[in-house]
């Protein structure tokens, strides 16, 4: 009985509990004890299909929410009998989220690849039309080729956080000139920032050099500052500070914008997971450029931390190691 990852109660025909295993009272219900009725501790929509099922002879199994006093938690929920009433809690949570990951990620991937290949189909349908003048067609040229940029984005992050989970990328480390570096993200970044009139402020010594990976350094700030960017308000402003510590680079960006909730902050960094303040902004994305961030940063070593107030703003801070000191960040503290 010990011996399992699942929940095991033994009940007799009146529903008294006689024995349990560990796994029941460790991972499911502390408070469970044996004489009395499994109904005072244990609930769930079928319990009473269960029980008849079981006692007529016939076998029930089913996926369903099962609340232990007050904890819910998603079961595969199997009721036999042999002599006595066996009651198997295994529990399913964790399949259930990934199900609906995967779920959530065929919408969002379908969503947002059709909606760019739908607006080229429209543009290109406007170009074929031969009574569209010259210089409108220049202009959905122009457009099309905006939105196919943006499906090459896309395409881009799902293969990057594929050949990183697959730990298939390969670091190249050299000296980075921080503030050259910072000014390129900023100026690739201008597409976003300037139809919002949000200022960039960098603080850093143009003379700030890092031994580490340019490329994913460079990747984390432009997923940072485009963030930063896409929740800021209107003629808002982001604050860049770079600065060494103790061998370590200090780097920070902080906006003003809308903020996390503060339930939300935890699980920001999972795959395809887009906080409350995407919808209420219109903010677009599949919720894939923080994964990534995270990644890099385990690549670099890196410690990343974020603090955010709700409709006041986020600041991210990451500790990169500079490799010719031999510093960890995971010393700062």
């Amino acid at each position: 009985m010990n011996f399992v990852d699942e929940g095991l109660i033994v009940t007799n025909d009146d529903l008294v509990v006689l024995d349990y295993n560990d796994t029941l009272r460790d991972n499911f219900i502390s408070k469970v004890k044996r004489g009395i009725k499994i109904i005072e501790i244990i609930s769930f929509p079928d319990i009473n299909e269960a029980f008849e099922s079981a006692s007529s002879g016939r076998l029930f199994s089913k996926k369903t929410p099962v609340y232990f006093g007050l904890k819910r938690v998603e079961c595969e929920v199997t009721v036999l009998k042999e002599n006595r009433l066996y009651w198997i809690f295994k529990d399913v949570t964790a399949q259930e989220t990934l199900k609906n990951a995967k779920a959530d990620f065929v919408s969002a991937v379908s969503h947002e690849f059709m909606t760019p290949i739908g607006v080229v189909k429209g543009f290109l349908e406007i170009i074929k039309d031969p009574s569209t003048p010259l210089r409108l067609k220049e202009n959905y040229i122009d457009r099309t080729i905006s939105q196919l940029n943006r499906l090459e984005k896309l395409l881009d992050q799902l293969l990057s956080l594929s050949e990183l989970e697959m730990k298939r990328y390969k670091p190249i480390f050299s000296s980075v000139n921080v503030f050259q570096l910072l000014s390129e993200a900023k100026e690739e970044m201008s597409y976003r920032w300037k139809p919002k009139n949000v200022q960039i402020f960098i603080n850093s010594n143009e003379t700030l050099f890092v031994y580490t990976d340019g490329s994913a350094l460079y990747r984390i700030v432009t997923n940072l500052l485009s963030n930063a960017i896409k929740y800021s308000y209107e003629n808002g402003e982001v604050e860049i500070l770079a600065k060494k510590q103790r061998g370590l680079l200090m780097l920070s960006i902080e906006d003003h914008g809308i903020g996390i909730k503060e339930k939300e902050v935890p699980r920001i960094f999972e795959r395809f997971y887009r906080a409350s303040n995407c919808t209420q902004t219109g903010a677009k994305g599949m919720g894939l450029g923080l994964a990534l961030v995270k990644h890099l940063c385990e690549i670099l070593n890196a410690k990343i931390s974020i603090e955010s107030k709700y409709t006041l703003g986020t600041k991210v801070t990451i500790v990169v190691p500079d490799l010719h000191t031999g510093q960890s960040a995971k010393s700062h503290d």
